[in-house]
């Protein structure tokens, strides 16, 4: 999509307003920012990221005072980011309890083969409760995940036939399950 000539003038019209500012007030600005973030190793994409909002919010007109308003602008940003990351870091660990992740307890290699295996022997043994073309969809579409289109292509049959046969199929294991 082609833009307008004007929006590219104020696109780079903003862009040296943001240079203009940060030329005059860029010693300024980074004192602000490492005193608030704490975090020498932030400052520097904090530095970046608010020139890119100033880019895309430039400084309204009718500000009297363009180092109070970076300032509070600064602060503002950097508190919101430090926000956004303990989100982040809450939302992981609720994650990672929920789903039991330890760096320090993690199953051994073996422990997941076998779990596998047993798996597997259970699938096979279900299977076999089934007519050979019941089990042959079920096992195309949960073990080898095949669409409904590939196994109707794989098998040489319509895919409403491959649908009834999984249906039957699902069905059946289904009153198996539940008298085992």
């Amino acid at each position: 999509m082609i833009k307008p000539a004007g929006e590219y003038n104020r696109r780079d019209e903003a862009i040296q307003a943001a240079a203009r500012i940060f030329e005059e007030h860029g010693d300024f600005l980074r004192t602000v920012i490492r005193f608030q973030a704490q975090d020498l190793c932030r400052e520097d994409d904090l530095f970046q990221e608010f020139f890119l909002r100033l880019v895309e919010r430039p400084v309204p007109p009718n500000v009297r005072n363009l180092r109070s308003y970076l300032y509070q602008v600064v602060v503002r940003d950097v508190m919101d980011l430090a926000r956004r990351q303990e989100i982040h870091r809450r939302h992981l660990k609720k994650y990672a309890e929920k789903i039991r992740i330890s760096i320090h307890n993690r199953p051994s290699t073996n422990a997941i083969e076998e779990e596998i295996e047993e798996k597997d022997s259970v699938f096979v043994h279900l299977i076999k409760q089934l007519q050979h073309r019941e089990a042959q969809v079920v096992t195309l579409r949960y073990r080898d995940n095949y669409s409904i289109a590939e196994i109707a292509d794989q098998m040489g049959v319509h895919r409403r036939t491959v649908s009834r046969y999984l249906t039957s199929g699902l069905r059946k294991l289904r009153v198996a399950v539940a008298i085992e």
